[in-house]
């Protein structure tokens, strides 16, 4: 996958069409959400709503945030999680159908992660099945992420 770590991510271009009724995609967000609500996840999302653009893009941006709200001020954390998603993300997926963007931004009470998933196809139906597998890769390398954080923690007794 392609990863670009950025200062902010970009308006999304309003011309695209917002997904509904895709089992595909529907199955993916709805194991990505149990896989977040797991104890094995440090984090929480906002609503994700994937899109279609062109009928080749299908693209949808995560807001992610610590559970633990006394987390969300640790920048040094915030760091250690953009640094292991990159390493994990680099080697998932192909570098031509698939990228993601990162970036912290400010949010109410902290930090949070801004993450854009994008794949793209050679039509609309190819692109929401590539994004769906983009959203397992996201999906493992969050909680491989959540792990790595908790032995980091662990070690300096936080």
């Amino acid at each position: 996958m392609l990863v670009d770590v950025v200062e902010s991510l970009s308006e999304r271009d309003e011309g695209g069409v917002i997904v509904a009724d895709d089992a595909g995609i529907e199955r993916a967000l709805r194991s990505f959400s149990a896989a977040l609500d797991s104890e094995d996840s440090l984090f929480q999302c906002d609503a994700v709503n994937p899109r279609i653009t062109g009928d080749v893009l299908c693209d949808a941006d995560f807001v992610l945030r610590f559970r633990r709200s006394e987390l969300s001020a640790n920048r040094g954390l915030h760091l250690a999680m953009v640094q292991k998603l990159v390493e994990l993300l680099r080697g998932a997926g192909s570098a031509e159908t698939l990228a993601s963007r990162i970036c912290l931004t400010k949010v109410a009470g902290g930090t949070a992660l801004r993450f854009r998933l994008e794949a793209r196809g050679t039509g609309g139906e190819q692109a929401r099945l590539r994004w769906g597998l983009g959203v397992a890769h996201v999906q493992q390398a969050l909680l491989f992420t959540s792990r790595y954080l908790r032995q980091q923690m662990g070690q300096n007794g936080e």
